[in-house]
């Protein structure tokens, strides 16, 4: 549903937070830009740890509306892709119907967990997560990745996790859901036997992107849904009260994640730490 929206609101092709270079102003107008740079900076890396494109076929896990995987198509990679949504598959059919790349996709309907490893056990030099890692199970994760991958092959990880301040219950803590403790992650990496190649921490980078979604949710957004409100009590007060009243949980709930000031660029980083990270099999 995020990135139906953001489509819509935007124009953007894809949904991730987007790269900022140092010193660039963050602003609404600006958000095309980083998206851009965001996908450069994750291309060049698969890149820097891949062979021949023609020789490097990579698995996209949660591939959203299948920009990047066009692209790396469009590279001379063999790209397969992974989307638990079957609207956003459609998305990814209808992209690829333009690819100017030799290889046939396949894109699996499915949640990463139900990956029919009886197509592709150990086929895989890279596993790519674009910003997908924290909705995948990293115990059942971890092993899958193992079973798909070739003996040499790498993972490659672009997205955010929880830092040691989750859950000290200071201003703003929760308000950004989602993303496994780093912590947690990195035993986990241990214990799976895997190594770490790449752990570049681009929180920075990341988090201006939050200053522009919280100038949008709190000087545009929650002014227009006030005057509605003030406009539905006015004609319909009976039903407005209602289901304000049935709903009024949720809308708590939504009040404190998007409109209480507390999704600000400084909580982002308080909480939340944005890593590009490679890894490789022991």
């Amino acid at each position: 549903m995020g990135l139906v929206v953001a489509q819509q609101l935007t124009g953007v092709d894809d949904l991730h937070y987007g790269f900022w270079d140092e010193g660039v102003k963050p602003t609404f107008t600006g958000v095309i830009a980083a998206q851009k740079r965001y996908t450069e900076q994750l291309v060049d890396t698969i890149k820097k740890y891949s062979g021949v494109p023609s020789e490097t076929r990579i698995l996209d896990v949660g591939c959203g509306t299948g920009l990047i995987l066009k692209e790396l198509l469009d590279m001379g990679y063999a790209v397969d892709g992974v989307i638990p949504a079957a609207y956003l598959k459609k998305q990814v059919d209808a992209r690829l119907e333009q690819t100017t790349g030799s290889y046939q996709p396949k894109i699996y309907e499915c949640n990463f967990e139900d990956f029919p490893l009886s197509d592709c056990a150990n086929q895989y030099d890279i596993v790519l997560y674009s910003e997908s890692y924290q909705y995948i199970s990293m115990a059942a994760g971890f092993p899958l990745m193992k079973k798909l991958l070739k003996p040499d092959g790498k993972v490659v990880i672009c997205d955010f996790f929880k830092t040691e301040h989750a859950g000290d219950g200071g201003p703003g803590d929760g308000s950004f859901g989602g993303g496994f403790a780093l912590s947690d992650f990195y035993t986990q990496v241990d214990n799976h036997g895997y190594r770490i190649l790449l752990d570049n921490d681009i929180t920075r980078n990341i988090s201006p992107t939050i200053a522009v979604v919280d100038e949008m949710l709190m000087q545009r957004m929650y002014p227009a849904i006030q005057t509605i409100n003030a406009f539905m009590e006015t004609r319909h007060p009976y039903w407005t009260g209602l289901i304000t009243w049935l709903l009024r949980k949720r809308l708590a709930k939504m009040k404190f994640k998007y409109f209480s000031g507390y999704r600000s660029q400084a909580v982002f980083e308080r909480y939340k730490t944005y890593h590009r990270i490679v890894l490789e099999m022991v």
